[in-house]
């Protein structure tokens, strides 16, 4: 098995870091651009540059397509019916530019122009593939998000995901194979020229082998479902890598879970960033519980390189850092899933900083319990996967039919990871100590917190079927979490753009947190940005003393 971690990055800080990224993938984002070897010019200067122009190319994003539905035929009795209620299926998505140019294409169908920059489509029966052209020599900015909402049943839930860029390694943290559990990978290739795939599965011990090799064929156009407890059975926690050769896909993740009858929930993981010695997962919105509560959530984490590495967690919470007991230096086995309990923190919003000697991937997995059926033993629950994210402003659509919080983090970016720390704290922070947690919750992020520093300014635009709906200012302390419930931005709104503070010591990590209300219990689902990718539209290129290879 090849080592994961060759291709691993540093989180990229800074607008000056990102802009170098932009360049890097130049090839991929602007066109075909010829790049020739040559040897070093005999002169002492270098040979000047010369700035060229390169035209952005067509924004193309892939929606996840329909709710795989069990096979009826595995119950055992044909009057049951695992999935009574049908799912309602949907796929949204909006340009800010209102262009005429964006459109929504089912795999196999049609597309379907979004009208006024928005539009929806109903039932889809299989992917959707967002696409948009440059508007006025400038890269589109478009967005869009799938959503399932299922209230009864095995598959109960709201399985919500934004459309996300095809790449050529997609990495999925979250899942399992055990028995009761269902794992289905679904791979898409939005591409005109099949992709050769290749799957890798880690465990709770390691590698793991897929009974079918773990390679095949997607066609173009198409997309290829992977059953992973058939070729990856009796695992209790995975992680997933897909890479592909040949063309750029999307993959994401059916979970699901069972306890007898009762649902345990189901969502979709989707793509998190790469293997990185620290990674920023948002959108951790968490409700009271006790330490050892097996239902609260969990923070996976895995090193997927030949060396183990040692690991630090912190949570960023509405008061600043808050202490994962357990968690501040973890030293992680190469190759083995681990899960970190959430269990014992105070309620609240949160985003999870996790720093590694070692190329790490993580994601978070919160929770809600509902209320138990006719037919349940127990409370049934519903389970969310948050995925780690790359800082950044950006776009995300809002599901149709569900209501959100955009949970906003300001980073800071200093040398020392601190750069809250070096400023005067705010003249209206508090430090007045608060009684002390009851026993078997870890400490409430807001007792006896440090004053916080100074805050940040993000700005939120809200878009609805005709464009822009509406503008906001939102102050975030540095080194905190605030949640903004985007109700107060406006009705129908179908995308909002979040603007990240012109700050080079602060990054902004955010994720949408989806939820739909039911007599069952709340549905919810945690939605990752489109962030903002520098828009390469110029170059520099420079005279070589020679054509050619020897």
């Amino acid at each position: 098995m090849t080592d994961p971690t060759a291709a691993a990055r540093p989180r990229r800080t800074g607008r000056a870091a990102r802009l170098l990224s932009g360049v890097l993938v130049l090839g991929l984002t602007g066109g075909v651009v010829a790049l020739a070897v040559a040897a070093p010019p005999s002169e002492a200067d270098p040979v000047p540059a010369a700035t060229v122009d390169v035209a952005p190319a067509a924004a193309t994003l892939v929606c996840p397509g329909p709710l795989q539905l069990p096979d009826d035929a595995l119950s055992g009795d044909s009057a049951f019916d695992r999935v009574p209620v049908a799912p309602v299926e949907r796929v949204t998505g909006f340009d800010t530019a209102t262009s005429a140019t964006a459109s929504l294409t089912v795999l196999g169908e049609d597309p379907v122009a979004l009208a006024d920059g928005a539009g929806t489509v109903s039932s889809p029966g299989a992917a959707t593939v967002l696409r948009a052209e440059p508007v006025a020599g400038e890269p589109a900015r478009v967005a869009g998000a799938t959503s399932s909402v299922v209230t009864d049943g095995d598959l109960r839930g709201l399985s919500a995901a934004s459309c996300a860029r095809p790449s050529a390694d997609v990495w999925l943290v979250g899942g399992s194979t055990e028995i009761e559990s269902t794992a289905d990978l679904v791979v898409v290739n939005p591409g005109a020229t099949p992709a050769d795939v290749t799957v890798e599965v880690w465990g709770p011990s390691g590698p793991v082998d897929l009974a079918n090799g773990g390679t095949f064929l997607v066609a173009p156009g198409a997309e290829r479902v992977v059953s992973l407890p058939g070729v990856a059975a009796e695992q209790r926690r995975i992680t997933a890598r897909v890479t592909a050769a040949g063309g750029q896909v999307s993959a994401y993740l059916q979970d699901s879970q069972l306890d007898g009858f009762t649902p345990r929930g189901t969502d979709l993981v989707t793509a998190g960033t790469g293997p990185a010695t620290t990674q920023v997962v948002p959108g951790i919105s968490v409700v009271a519980t006790e330490v050892d509560a097996p239902d609260a959530g969990a923070l996976r984490l895995l090193v997927p390189g030949d060396e183990g590495a040692t690991v630090s967690v912190r949570l960023l919470g509405p008061d600043g850092d808050v202490a994962l007991p357990g968690a501040q230096e973890l030293d992680l086995p190469a190759g083995e899933v681990t899960d970190v309990s959430l269990g014992g923190l105070a309620a609240g919003s949160y985003t999870a900083v996790v720093e590694s000697t070692e190329a790490v991937v993580a994601g978070a997995m919160i929770a809600r319990e509902g209320k138990a059926g006719e037919l349940d033993e127990g409370p049934r629950l519903e389970r969310a996967w948050a995925a780690a994210a790359t800082p950044g402003g950006g776009l995300v659509a809002v599901p149709a039919g569900t209501t959100g919080t955009l949970v906003l983090t300001a980073l800071p970016t200093g040398d020392d990871g601190d750069a809250a720390a070096d400023r005067e704290p705010s003249a209206t922070a508090s430090a007045s100590p608060s009684p002390e947690p009851t026993e078997g919750q870890r400490p409430d992020p807001e007792a006896d917190a440090a004053p916080q520093g100074p805050a940040v300014t993000v700005t939120l635009r809200a878009y609805g079927t005709a464009g822009l709906l509406a503008e906001r200012e939102v102050d975030v302390p540095v080194g905190s979490t605030v949640p903004y419930g985007f109700k107060d931005l406006g009705t129908r709104v179908v995308g909002i753009e979040v603007v990240a503070p012109d700050d080079d010591t602060v990054d902004l990590a955010w994720a949408l947190s989806s939820s739909v209300a039911h007599a069952s219990g709340t549905l919810l689902s945690v939605l990752s940005p489109v962030t903002d990718a520098e828009a390469v539209t110029r170059a520099q290129v420079r005279e070589g003393s020679r054509v050619g290879l020897d």
